[in-house]
């Protein structure tokens, strides 16, 4: 299969957050792609606010246009967005009512920023290689709100499920030892990429994607086909069709040239 379109995840796909390194072959691998005539696309649960410095670099030299971000909430395709899906001001404010009750933190999640209720050491050390933020309890009355960081342990995560607060509407989703994303439940990098690829008149059995997270498994069981990074988890390897080394590993150009994508 030659896919028309090829969907990335960032964090441990693209890039390693933690030694803020992205291979040189993934630049040589987007070059083949786009010289073939298929789209290089980030699929991320980041916001474009929040894009890595050396993925940032890496989508405007080499020319990246379609982004998925926010967990397939705020998407865009050259510069422009296609099928975002904000959270109304009541859902908004019945959250937040909720979070101070018990007094947890929070960060709004908008297409440009990262507004927190407050700076501290737990928000930071969450937040350390995701990107800046700024204070403003009041975020949302002035801009569109995606989803939230939620700030709580496994403990405090059962209590938020137990509040009857989420009902089917929302999910929590872990990514942090004390913090999740709260969004919609039909949120996820598979919403997105149905959005971007029918504005796009693109069959989904046409794509490809590559990940290594639990927020990857419904991207996977929806593209036509998912390659695990070398250090996936469990269940990503499961939904997936092949798999292939880590980021170090130089994982992504060799499963490309493993597959004849790329020559």
């Amino acid at each position: 299969m030659t896919p028309k379109i090829i969907f990335f995840d960032i964090d441990e796909t693209l890039y390693r957050k933690a030694t803020n390194y992205l291979p040189e072959s993934t630049a040589r691998a987007i070059r083949a792609l786009k010289a073939r005539g298929i789209i290089p696309a980030i699929a991320t649960g980041r916001t474009l606010a929040a894009l890595p410095d050396k993925v940032r670099t890496l989508a405007d030299a080499e020319g990246i246009e379609l982004f998925v971000t926010i967990n397939g909430q705020y998407n865009a395709f050259r510069g422009e967005p296609i099928a975002c899906n904000p959270m109304s001001l009541a859902e908004i404010e019945r959250f937040t009512a909720l979070f101070r009750r018990h007094g947890w933190d929070y960060t709004f999640v908008g297409a440009e920023k990262m507004a927190s209720s407050s700076s501290n050491p737990r928000v930071n050390e969450a937040l350390a290689g995701i990107g800046p933020y700024i204070v403003d309890p009041d975020y949302y009355r002035h801009q569109p709100v995606y989803q939230f960081l939620l700030y709580i342990d496994p403990a405090e995560e059962t209590t938020l499920n137990d509040s009857g607060e989420l009902g089917r509407e929302y999910h929590a989703m872990r990514w942090h030892p004390f913090s999740v994303d709260l969004l919609h439940a039909e949120g996820s990098k598979a919403r997105g990429i149905r959005s971007v690829c029918a504005a796009l008149g693109v069959p989904l059995a046409e794509t490809m994607a590559f990940g290594d997270g639990l927020n990857d498994v419904e991207m996977f069981k929806t593209v036509g086909f998912g390659v695990a990074m070398g250090d996936a988890v469990p269940e990503l390897r499961a939904v997936a069709q092949m798999q292939t080394g880590t980021v170090e590993e130089d994982g992504i150009y060799n499963a490309l040239k493993k597959l004849e994508i790329i020559p």
